[in-house]
């Protein structure tokens, strides 16, 4: 295949929004890279307006796709695999490239299946789209996510993701909107 130059990547972005019980939006603390760099060198989740990010009503991530993502995907292409990648996740820890570091499974957090669709963002059809919504029944600081083909538990992690905590409370729902484009 000599003079194929043609380059075709997976990106993915995580939107979240979280309401109180009676449906008012919840300000979420989206980060910037210096927040990014003191998570990575001294694992601070520095929440402060302006130095380390700002408040917004939807938080749009940039994700990892972990090798085993970029595998995943690879099979279904041709048919190798036909198990689908279903199930969004919570943790509150930090991921690895294999799992959640500490995956919820409790207090309305756990994994569970998501709708999932297929959506155009430049092209048509070049969107893979998985939506979940969180309803809690205790309290948790969720600081990853991640983005799995097993519904209940284990399996393969397509994508995860870090973030600044977001903190729920007993009756908030968290939006969880995942997206992966083939580009």
């Amino acid at each position: 295949m000599i003079g194929i130059t043609e380059k075709t990547k997976l990106v993915g972005w995580t939107e979240l929004q979280l309401r109180d019980k009676n449906g008012n939006i919840k300000p979420l603390f989206k980060v910037n890279s210096i927040w990014k760099f003191f998570k990575k060198h001294f694992n601070l989740d520095l929440a402060i307006p302006l130095l380390f990010g700002n408040y917004t009503t939807k938080a749009i991530k940039l994700n990892t796709i972990t090798t085993k993502g970029k595998q995943i995907t690879a099979k279904q292409l041709n048919g190798v695999s036909t198990a689908p990648v279903t199930a969004i996740a919570l943790g509150i820890g930090s991921p690895s490239a294999t799992a959640l570091g500490s995956e919820v499974v409790s207090a309305g957090g756990e994994r569970g299946a998501a709708s999932c669709t297929n959506e155009t963002t430049t092209l048509t059809g070049d969107t893979a789209r998985w939506v979940k919504t969180f309803t809690f029944t205790g309290s948790l600081a969720l600081t990853e996510a991640g983005l799995f083909d097993n519904n209940t538990s284990g399996g393969n992690m397509l994508a995860s993701q870090s973030f600044s905590a977001v903190n729920v409370v007993d009756t908030d729902t968290l939006a969880v909107t995942w997206n992966i484009k083939v580009a």
